[in-house]
């Protein structure tokens, strides 16, 4: 169930209406807030409890207004207030809620009504009566102990109830948009009232109900307009309270029938003290029949309503009617209130903000009673057409024209255009043709008319990178890719092209073998750039050639230097390693085989280093087979050309018959003299074996000692 209620307390204007009573505090203060459950029985069980989240909710006045799920009317009062409450909402579960203002009519006011608006949504699960959602609003009397009968209605989930529609959202739930009633309390001066209203789900608890509650915070007696101040004889309008099926206006003894609607218009005002009836008849269930009488007051306080007669706006930006313009020229203290009819039967829900053309009306109050209404008629231009695109970009030093009518391409050309630094156009943006901060601006286009739009549009002032190239020069290739060649703004995005305009892109930046300028480009991620250009200088690297020469035979070694030709300006080197780390200190008398390497150097610094493999063959080892120790020198000592000087860490070992070693030496400076332990071996054969490492064959044989 979905149920919407608006309250007005009236008494005199100047009486003192129960604080908050409308919720236009936007809070729940001085109200009493109860959540509950409702069994099977229909009974209610509630306990106070503070507000409770989506069961009592405040609900504020928007623009545009909030509209209800199933029903598609305003959540909120038509009747001009700042908040209206939801009471429930659409989930299920058997839930019960309640809120309740308690307040005490002043002792000297013996007129006081109760008006309020309500609107009704329910979900009809066809149940019995007691077990279906429904709504119930009621006015206790505290003083008695007693509920106020004509005060009090309730309405229950059912299809045939008057004035409710079927919710185009869902089939069984019914609605009823917002509508006014009054209830009159004549003869309850000084007792205490508590309003209550009440929702419930079905006692099954599977079918929802809510309610919106509203409470206007005019504190007027039952009938106004029954005060006409100087400055307003011409004439007086009485207004009815509202939400009555039927109204006959009659004079005080019922003989003659004034007027049958809501409100009668008295010209001229007839005398202070005049009275007149009102029989009021409800709609069916909502109220009881009743007679009121409003006697005429005549106040001595000048009364002036001044309205605009028509205001003009473009439709995009709507209307403020309570704008203090509108209403310029009135007497001061008015209180005013809005309608969308001259009866005053139809609120203006947002009088704020109006965006349909049409006439309205301002009715003003001052603190005696005495009132007027008049309208006003809101008038719509269409508003402009107006185009601002594009992105606006400066690259430090230059700065952004946001004047430029590039940015304005397809506008109405007859618009006018100012500049500024907020989006209400209130601080006038002095330099808009030379902007240089980054940020948003607002372009305000105005028509013929006066009708204007703001937009805004982000200008983008990018610093451009900063570049410092520094030129190069290398041997045979130049690297301009490097990280030491180029200082730039962290980030840039550094690119490589062949000519100052960077069309033709240079692919390999970190080989250049070409001398030359070049150009490095440093962009950002806005697009600003700059472009340097870098000298690339590619020094000569000594081109020579040779062959590997020949294999020789030890003990014949090979001079490097015969291999390359003198050239001038070229210094030759000769190393060990190809790193040309480790000099080779005879590269004269080559006797090893292996590959070195020469270096060549010209005046400019660049060298290049070439292998050269060396072969030098292993010399014949041939040992002879007999000596003849004695002193003679003649063959005193085994003699082994080239052993020695070959192979300086080779072993010799010597023999006899039985496999006893007679000699050994490691290396062979010192010949063998055919001794074992300084004594002389007799004659005979003996026996060798030269071992001169690992990569060659033992060398072995026999040898004769004779003496």
């Amino acid at each position: 169930m979905l149920f919407i209620s608006s309250l007005v307390f009236s008494a005199r204007l100047f009486a003192q209406c129960p604080q908050n009573i409308g919720f236009e505090s936007g809070t729940f203060a001085n109200w009493e807030c109860f959540s509950g459950t409702i069994n099977s029985g229909g009974f209610i069980s509630v306990n106070p409890t503070a507000p409770t989240a989506d069961r009592h909710v405040i609900l504020q006045n928007s623009v545009p207004q909030q509209k209800d799920f199933y029903g598609g009317f305003p959540v909120n009062c038509p009747n001009g207030s700042k908040y209206s409450i939801r009471l429930g909402n659409a989930n299920t579960g058997a839930q019960a809620e309640r809120v309740s203002y308690t307040f005490t009519i002043p002792a000297w006011q013996t007129d006081f009504s109760i008006i309020y608006n309500y609107a009704v949504v329910f979900q009809n699960p066809n149940h019995a009566a007691i077990q279906q959602p429904r709504f119930t609003a009621k006015v206790f009397d505290v003083t008695a102990g007693d509920y106020v009968g004509c005060g009090s209605f309730e309405f229950v989930a059912s299809g045939n109830l008057p004035g409710f529609q079927v919710s185009p959202v869902k089939s069984d739930v019914f609605y009823k948009p917002w509508s006014p009633i009054t209830i009159k309390l004549l003869g309850y001066s000084g007792k205490t009232i508590r309003l209550e209203f009440t929702n419930n789900d079905c006692t099954p608890g599977g079918h929802f109900g809510y309610a919106y509650i509203d409470v206007n915070e005019n504190c007027a007696s039952p009938i106004s307009g029954n005060t006409y101040c100087a400055g307003t004889t011409d004439s007086m309008t009485l207004v009815a309270p509202f939400g009555f099926q039927e109204y006959h206006w009659y004079t005080s003894d019922f003989s003659t029938l004034l007027g049958t609607g809501n409100t009668l218009t008295l010209t001229p005002p007839p005398p202070p003290g005049t009275v007149y009836a009102l029989e009021i008849v409800p709609y069916p269930g909502l109220g009881c029949l009743d007679t009121l009488r409003s006697t005429i007051q005549y106040s001595g306080s000048p009364f002036n309503l001044h309205v605009k007669d028509t205001i003009k706006s473009c439709s995009s930006d709507g209307i403020d009617l309570t704008s203090p313009t509108v209403t310029a020229g009135s007497t001061a203290g008015l209180d005013f209130s809005y309608f969308t009819d001259l009866s005053q039967q139809n609120y203006l829900a947002t009088p704020t903000y109006v965006n349909t053309p049409g006439t309205y009306y301002i009715k003003g109050t001052n603190a005696e009673g005495c009132n007027g209404i008049k309208p006003v008629t809101a008038v719509f231009f269409t508003p402009p057409n107006f185009v601002l695109q594009g992105n606006p970009l400066a690259c430090t030093p230059q700065k952004v024209d946001i004047t430029n009518p590039t940015y304005t391409t397809g506008s109405d050309p007859t618009l006018t255009y100012s500049y500024w630094m907020n989006p209400e156009a209130t601080v006038p943006l002095p330099n808009p043709t030379a902007i240089d901060v980054s940020g948003p601006y607002f372009v305000k286009a105005t028509d013929v008319s006066g009708c204007s739009i703001i937009k805004s549009i982000n200008a983008n002032v990018s610093a451009t990178p900063s570049l410092t190239t520094n030129d190069q020069a290398a041997c045979g290739k130049v690297n301009i890719a490097n990280a030491s060649v180029i200082d730039v703004t962290p980030g840039s995005i550094i690119s490589f092209w062949t000519d100052n305009a960077a069309t033709s892109s240079l692919q390999i930046p970190e080989s250049i073998s070409t001398s030359g300028t070049y150009f490095i480009k440093a962009s950002n991620v806005d697009g600003c750039e700059i472009i340097k250009p870098i000298n690339a200088t590619v020094k000569p690297i000594p081109n020579f050639t040779f062959s590997n020469p020949l294999p020789i035979k030890f003990p014949a070694t090979f001079n490097l230097g015969s291999l390359v030709a003198p050239v001038a300006g070229t210094v030759y080197s000769y190393w060990l390693d190809p790193a040309a780390t480790k000099i080779l200190q005879h590269y004269t008398a080559i006797d090893t085989t292996a590959t070195y390497y020469i270096k060549a150097t010209n005046t400019d610094g660049c060298s290049s280093i070439n292998p050269v493999k060396v072969v030098v063959g292993e010399p014949d080892i041939v040992a002879s087979n007999a000596i003849s120790p004695n002193g003679d020198g003649v063959n005193d000592t085994w003699e082994i050309p080239l052993l020695s000087r070959r192979y300086p860490y080779c072993t010799v070992e010597i023999f006899n018959r039985y496999g006893q070693v007679l000699f050994s030496s490691t290396g062979y400076r010192k010949p063998w003299d055919g001794r074992v332990n300084g004594k002389p071996l007799p004659n005979g054969t003996y026996y060798y074996i030269i071992n001169r490492g690992n990569l060659y064959p033992p060398i072995s044989g026999n040898i004769s000692v004779v003496y």
